[in-house]
């Protein structure tokens, strides 16, 4: 059995699998690096081989290997960005953990994380592995995959034109929404040590001869593990909430290229 198949096919084919490469070594669930290089390969040719079907792709016009080359690290960087620009989005988890770690005394309980190579707090990793498992458990993950198929509606292949003024804008807002929403998901925490600092406040005026600094200690632990208790039940709107800004934010992001 002979296959037969156009160049511009295979050419065509690669393209969209480097933009979805680039995507998937950077992005969340998908480039994290317990994930080994070849498997992430393998789901991006999956996902590619999904994507090149239903996507309408329009060459550029090209006359040399060079001019292809240019396209192809275009696509790159397109595939790229879009991924790093959805991990910021989930890098709120960790920012918003290490809030609350800050505000119970956690801070020096710190754990390697192999996904940033980097420290991170017991909170924020028990966030991190919560949120991702919810994700995946409801199929969230989608909300991702959706992002990089509508990018080859967004910016076709090898046409891409930044758009400074809404780049900038889109910029801004990620860096706004970065710091809302992780101070939103650390908020019952700050409530409950804001709370716990007036009744020791009261305390340490009717009875200063109580050493309200070891016993404020131990009741910030109790405390935020009380709280912690409680605010992991809303893990699952967590999830929910961080897709739909990555949906969004990408969608604004898509229109500025």
């Amino acid at each position: 059995m002979n296959l037969t198949f156009a160049t511009v096919i295979l050419e065509s084919f690669l393209l969209v699998f480097v933009r979805v490469a680039g995507f998937a070594a950077v992005a969340p669930l998908f480039g994290h690096k317990s994930i080994y290089p070849r498997l992430r390969v393998f789901i991006a040719l999956c996902i590619s081989l999904c994507i090149y079907p239903v996507v309408e792709i329009a060459l550029p016009e090209y006359n040399t290997v060079l001019d292809y080359s240019i396209i192809f690290i275009k696509e790159i960087l397109v595939g790229i960005s879009i991924g790093f620009v959805s991990k910021i989005i989930m890098e709120i988890i960790n920012m918003a953990g290490e809030l609350i770690d800050r505000e119970i005394g956690f801070t020096m309980a710190t754990n390697f994380d192999p996904s940033t190579g980097g420290m991170v707090t017991i909170s924020a990793e028990l966030y991190d592995k919560l949120v991702y498992v919810v994700v995946v458990i409801t199929n969230l993950h989608f909300f991702i995959l959706r992002a990089i198929a509508r990018s080859f509606e967004a910016v076709p292949v090898g046409i891409v034109q930044i758009k400074e003024a809404t780049m900038y804008s889109t910029i801004i807002s990620i860096l706004g929404e970065y710091f809302a929403i992780g101070f939103r998901i650390a908020m019952p925490i700050f409530l409950g040590a804001c709370i716990l600092n007036v009744i020791l406040g009261i305390l340490t005026k009717s009875s200063p001869q109580m050493n309200m600094f070891s016993i404020g200690m131990q009741l910030k632990v109790i405390m935020g593990l009380f709280v912690l208790t409680i605010a992991i039940l809303y893990v699952p709107n967590i999830a929910n909430m961080l897709m739909e800004k990555v949906r969004s934010v990408l969608d604004s992001y898509l229109g500025g290229l």
